[in-house]
């Protein structure tokens, strides 16, 4: 029987592709979803192996053709973009083609992020960053390669993993399909942010409505965690005040593939969009910093896509190599496994508010809330500009 490789990344190309369906997916004891092989149905043909996209193959690595700098001309579009609403611009653009594009969507009620198409759900609930594992399912890339074979034009956006499962599931390229993926920072298994929702809730005694990972209350630069509740309450917080997402930023919580993962600089889509977190550096209009994106273009296909929607946005071109800053395999875990398996324990069973805390230091912790207390007053934040700092902008 083959085994499932230890590092997988759960893109589920394997799952897909077994001819024999001898594949199915079970969460392991730290919640993420893996393929487990069933011995009795497995027919020992190797497909799941040759399908597997983690193997290192440094001759067949990737480069950018071109970078650019960019944001939609509509404002309404930004606004509720991460940051420049590049993927709304190319999804809309397909959708009103009669085509179909696919997109992490987040259930608020059943505290699922899963592979959705906008078939099934808006666009408008595929935007912005989820942070948190997305289920591809047991039949998610059939579901897109029945599509591409109807001839409708397809985009998928997925994380840079995904994407290269998908590739490796179809086994070819197909002219109406597009694949775009993202700077990613890792995935950090479901149940950590449902049971994180659910404390909200009991703190609250509301059930959440609503939930975003990158309002712009505080401005693009600054990550923010939101939750509306039923009751008319709002949580608020940065990322540095919040536990879940301060454990996400740390690293504590992300899949083990994601430490020391390769397709963080070697991306396998036609287009690999991001914030412009570094556009200081280059002498591009700043959308007043409303949310600006970063496009590496890998393909023709790529190219042209940009081409088509281009009246759609504000676009300038960047030396490549400055611009592909981004692109550094994350670090590996070799000499921290320990720490992270802690970590991970600690979030899993206690949850990732004691996880923080065990995390800070005293001064940290006081630290942090004093900057929070800052920013909730925007006189106060012009006063302490330098406690406040700009975020992610560099």
């Amino acid at each position: 029987m083959l085994e499932i490789k230890k590092e997988c990344t759960g893109c589920m190309a394997c799952v897909n592709g077994c001819p024999a369906e001898a594949i199915r997916i079970e969460e392991n004891k730290y919640g993420f979803v893996m393929p487990v092989i069933d011995e009795g149905k497995c027919i020992n043909c190797g497909k799941c192996d040759k399908l597997c996209p983690i193997e290192e193959k440094p001759d067949e690595k990737t480069y950018p053709l071109e970078a650019w700098s960019m944001f939609s001309n509509s404002e309404d579009i930004v606004r509720m973009s991460s940051s420049g609403g590049v993927y709304f611009t190319l999804a809309d653009h397909v959708i009103k083609q009669g085509g179909i594009a696919y997109g992490c969507y987040y259930d608020i009620d059943k505290r699922k992020a899963e592979l959705m198409d906008t078939d099934t759900v808006p666009l408008k609930s595929l935007l912005t960053s989820k942070y948190v594992e997305s289920y591809i399912g047991e039949d998610g890339l059939k579901k897109i390669e029945k599509e591409i074979k109807t001839g409708r034009r397809v985009l998928f956006c997925g994380t840079p993993c995904q994407a290269a499962g998908l590739k490796a599931y179809l086994g070819k390229d197909y002219d109406n399909l597009l694949v775009v993926d993202f700077a990613c920072g890792g995935v950090v298994a479901q149940p950590y942010l449902r049971d994180y929702l659910n404390s909200l809730e009991e703190r609250y005694e509301s059930p959440i409505t609503k939930i975003s990972f990158r309002d712009k209350h505080y401005g693009w630069g600054q990550y923010c965690f939101y939750a509306e509740f039923e009751n008319g309450k709002v949580y608020r917080k940065t990322a540095l005040a919040d536990p879940y997402y301060f454990c996400f930023l740390r690293s504590s919580m992300q899949r083990l593939a994601c430490h020391g993962c390769h397709f963080s600089d070697d991306h396998k889509s036609d287009l690999c969009i991001s914030d412009f977190w570094k556009c200081n550096y280059f002498d591009v209009e700043k959308n007043d910093r409303k949310g600006l994106s970063l496009a590496l273009v890998y393909t023709g296909k790529g190219k042209q896509m940009l081409e088509e929607i281009s009246s759609k946005l504000h676009m300038e071109k960047l030396p490549i190599k400055e611009a592909s800053y981004n692109l550094e395999p994350r670090i590996c875990l070799e000499e921290n496994l320990e720490e992270y398996y802690h970590d991970m324990n600690m979030a899993y069973h206690e949850g990732v508010e004691v996880l923080r805390n065990y995390i800070l230091s005293e001064d940290e912790k006081v630290f942090f809330e004093k900057r929070q207390l800052i920013m909730d007053n925007k006189e106060r934040s012009n006063a302490y500009n330098d406690i406040v700092g700009k975020g992610q902008i560099m």
